[in-house]
Parts: C-alpha cells; sequence; structure tokens
C-alpha cells in the first residue's frame, strides 16, 4: 500500500534561519518526511508572510519562533539550538552569519556532524557572491528566460528558480545525512540558486550551442493550441513517430502521416499553422477525447487554482481538502516491504491507491 509520505527522517532536528521560499520549502519537503523542523524568524515574521498562503503552505508542521539575532539573548538562543541539531539550512547573503557568530566554522566547532546548508543566489563565493536576487534573476542569468527569443519580456508562471533550489538543497541534505551515518562528519553544503537554474538548462544549451536541432523551438507539435470554445490544450508529441502517425489517422492528416521528425521540423512554420486551424476548429473535450481514444499525450491547460480541485490528484493523495493545514502532500509516495504487502484495496492512508 502507497503512503503520502514515509517517515525516514525521524528523530532528525533541523534548524531552519532561512527565509522567504528556496530554504523554507527544503525543509517543509524534510518535515513531510519525518523531521522536526524549528524555524527561526526574526522578530515580525518572515517577510513570505506577506503572502498568506505561500507561507502557510511552506511551512506546514513545523515549530516557529521569532529570534532577534543581533541581540544577544537571541545569540545565545540560536546558538543553544544550533549545537543539538543535525541540519541547519539558512538563506542569508554570504558572511552575514558568520559576522553574528553562527557561521559554520562556529557552529561545527561546537556540533562537527552538523549538515549546514547554505542557500543563497550566487554561492558562497566567487565575484557574484554578494550579489542581490531574486527568482526572475536567477531564470535570466541562467538563460532561461530566453527560450522564446533574446528579447522576450515574459515571468514564468512559477518560481521554478526558488523551488529547484530548495528540492537541490533537501536532497543533498538527505544525501549528507546518509554519508554522516557512514562516518560521522558533518558537512558545509553550498546551494547556489542560480548554478541550480544554470543546471537545468542542459537539454536545450548543449543542442543550441552545438547547433543541433532546436527540439522545443522548432517542434510544431509539441506546443499548446487554442480551441474553439476558448480553452487551450497542450499537444505533447515530441519525435515519436508511432504517436504522429495516429494523431494524423484520428484528426484525418493522411497527407502529413509519413513524413520524418526531420521533415516536420525543417517544415515546422507551415505545419504549426495547420495544427492551429485544425484545433481551432474543435472543442478542448473533443481534442482531449480522441487524442485518449489513440494513446496520444495531450492535456487541457489547466489554471494553478484548478489544480486545489483536481480528482485525480486527489485520488494521488496529493491535494488534500481544506481541513489540513497544508493543502499538498509531499509528492513521492513511499511503500516498504510491509506495506506493500499489504491486502490490495486497502485505503488506511487517506488517497491511498493500490
Amino acid at each position: 500500500m502507497w503512503q503520502a509520505a514515509l517517515p525516514v527522517l525521524n528523530g532528525i532536528r533541523v534548524l531552519d534561519l532561512s527565509l522567504q521560499l528556496p530554504g523554507p520549502y527544503a525543509t517543509r519537503l524534510l518535515a513531510d518526511m519525518g523531521a522536526d523542523v524549528h524555524r527561526i524568524e526574526p522578530p515580525g515574521g518572515d517577510p513570505a508572510r506577506a503572502f498568506p498562503s505561500l507561507y502557510t503552505e511552506v511551512n506546514v508542521g513545523k515549530e516557529v519562533e521569532e529570534v532577534d539575532l543581533k541581540s544577544d539573548a537571541g545569540l545565545r538562543r540560536v546558538l543553544d539550538l544550533a549545537r543539538d541539531c543535525d541540519v541547519l539550512v539558512e538563506g542569508f547573503r554570504p558572511g552575514v552569519l558568520a559576522r553574528l557568530g553562527l557561521g559554520y566554522e562556529a557552529v561545527a566547532q561546537a556540533n562537527p556532524g552538523v549538515i549546514y546548508c547554505s542557500i543563497s543566489g550566487y554561492g558562497q563565493d566567487g565575484e557574484r557572491a554578494d550579489k542581490p536576487g531574486h527568482d526572475l534573476t536567477y531564470h535570466a542569468d541562467a538563460g532561461t528566460l530566453a527560450q522564446d527569443g533574446p528579447s522576450s519580456s515574459s515571468v514564468p508562471p512559477l518560481p521554478i528558480a526558488d523551488l529547484a533550489s530548495g528540492l537541490m538543497a533537501a536532497t543533498t541534505i538527505s544525501a549528507a545525512l546518509v554519508g554522516r551515518a557512514d562516518t560521522g562528519a558533518g558537512a558545509h553544503l553550498d546551494v547556489s540558486i542560480a548554478d541550480v537554474m544554470a543546471s537545468w538548462t542542459f537539454p536545450v544549451a548543449l543542442s543550441r550551442a552545438a547547433r543541433e536541432v532546436d527540439l522545443f523551438g522548432s517542434t510544431p507539435h509539441y506546443g499548446v493550441f487554442d480551441t474553439a470554445d476558448g480553452h487551450r490544450v497542450a499537444l505533447g508529441i515530441v519525435h515519436e513517430q508511432h504517436f504522429w502517425e495516429r494523431f494524423c489517422d484520428e484528426f484525418d492528416l493522411a497527407d502529413e502521416r509519413s513524413s520524418t521528425f526531420e521533415e516536420r521540423q525543417r517544415d515546422h512554420q507551415r505545419l504549426r499553422r495547420r495544427l492551429e486551424t485544425l484545433f481551432a476548429g474543435l472543442t478542448a473535450a473533443e481534442v482531449i477525447a480522441r487524442t485518449t481514444q489513440v494513446d496520444v499525450p495531450a492535456a487541457i491547460v489547466q489554471r494553478p487554482e484548478d489544480v486545489l480541485d483536481s480528482a485525480p490528484f486527489e485520488r494521488r493523495g496529493l491535494i488534500r481538502g481544506s481541513g489540513f493545514r497544508g493543502r499538498y502532500a509531499h509528492p513521492v509516495r513511499f511503500a516498504t516491504t510491509s506495506t506493500a504487502a499489504s491486502p490490495e484495496g486497502d485505503s488506511s492512508t487517506p488517497g491511498a491507491t493500490p
């Protein structure tokens, strides 16, 4: 039987000194897996409280305490917590905590086994270490704002840089804890948000640098299309010939059926216009029904708020009712040898499926 989260980090104490989104998202993931997260915020709270729903979601399951790190009493309080924690997560600019006496060296001297994770815009060293930034500027540095051309002015619909760096931090913290179990040694983790985003550009960066075919820019059947009823649908055919042939058979495009992926890419502008005309004469429901029938990947474009009422996500256990403090569960489900042996259909875990 699947469980929404497995408490594999039970007994792990996390001291969270981070603000905004990257660090709190990382520690939320750790809390979902059983870690005990003690969160320190400045007097008046995290500035992210200006976005109440976001703040609540990433800080579910944490103990929150307001402490003035610039006061002697506040500094002593955090040092006491740091001596006993397994993991410390911070998101200040490089050098800030060191000047307060809470840098890695000071904490590790009192707690040699600590996993100390520093999340910053540009890393702990280098010429950009002190540069300010936010999610959008990390996208710009990493090249992800130029997917539609260098003059694109669109703002990404999700704070992917913040979320990606939080995910990377949680993953690396977990790996460091496994390593510590063998060696007893702690570690200082340097998570640069810009570095994380740049590392995610490789599917596009490498092919463009080598002047290969632009997979995402010149594949006419991999994109979003307007439909007759005002909706939009995403068609997800990349290079798979079998998907393309099924699509052509279903939508009466017999003259296009035998074209190769390379031919379709060379003629992508004409073919894109033809597909736009096709979808403009169909409702979104018709497109989904017909693509589903022939096993071709397509989906109606949903708004983020629509996902909260998504029955498939709810049945998977990801989206929870409004009575829960957090609407989103950990996105990875777990099964152990004991739970996997449970009778099929056992629904003791909300949202679980066999």
